[in-house]
């Protein structure tokens, strides 16, 4: 007999009853199922060999609390161990697992069972099995995931700590370039008159003596074009 029909003997047998007695990790659920008159009545037809009027009873519920990850589980169960549908059952279990933490204790389990429903579903479909993913795989490739999650925050928290580093040493402002300690000069151009060019250098003509001064030009007239000027600081 293959996996996918014998899917072990005790804890599918279990599953169902864990499930409803909120004993089963199922992550966390705000609306507290096992203390939900719907869920609780489901749980009880069930146990009473009463699965299609405990469908009814979990699908009400689910219809109110649409995020209920044990609801998804209870249905999904329900579907593939006792009302044999693949399809629904498939459903419910990838609506649990949406649901869950990515650390949820019962995580690789519920996915094993997923798997297993899968291919029983395409094995319906197309008449050939379809391999399943051992839980050991998929424990293994979780805690993989988990290990490259836990790198890729400490890097980039260190890639963080280094720019903040960087940030907080820099100065508070880029340095001017430094300015040669030459006197500044100038070409007289025609038309030029001292009043113009301390116009140019000083942002006013009213300082116009301080060029003349330096250059020992006793007035505009002593400019010529192409003379060169100390423009004094």
């Amino acid at each position: 007999m293959d996996e996918v029909n014998m899917k072990t003997t005790v804890l599918p047998l279990l599953l169902p009853l864990l499930i409803f007695a909120g004993l089963f990790p199922a992550g966390c659920s705000p609306s507290e199922p096992e203390k939900h008159p719907l869920y609780l009545k489901a749980a009880q037809l069930r146990s009473e060999g009463n699965p299609v009027e405990a469908e009814g009873y979990l699908r009400r519920y689910l219809e109110r609390v649409p995020d209920s990850a044990p609801g998804h589980l209870a249905l999904a169960s329900l579907y593939d161990e006792t009302l044999g549908n693949p399809t629904s059952a498939l459903y419910h279990y990838e609506e649990y697992l949406r649901l869950v933490p990515e650390d949820a204790a019962d995580r690789a389990t519920v996915e094993h069972y997923r798997q297993l429903v899968r291919a029983k579903l395409l094995k319906e479909l197309s008449g050939e099995p379809l391999p399943v993913v051992p839980v050991a795989v998929l424990a293994a490739e979780n805690r993989q995931l988990r290990r490259t999650n836990d790198q890729l925050k400490r890097y980039i928290q260190n890639q963080n700590r280094k720019i903040a580093e960087l940030l907080n040493g820099a100065p508070a402002s880029v340095p001017s370039p430094s300015v040669s300690s030459g006197p500044r000069t100038y070409t007289v151009r025609q038309g030029d008159t001292p009043g113009k060019i301390a116009q140019r250098f000083y942002g006013t003509a009213s300082k116009y003596p301080k060029i003349m001064e330096a250059n020992h030009l006793t007035g505009s007239g002593n400019l010529r074009v192409g003379q060169q000027l100390i423009i004094p600081e």
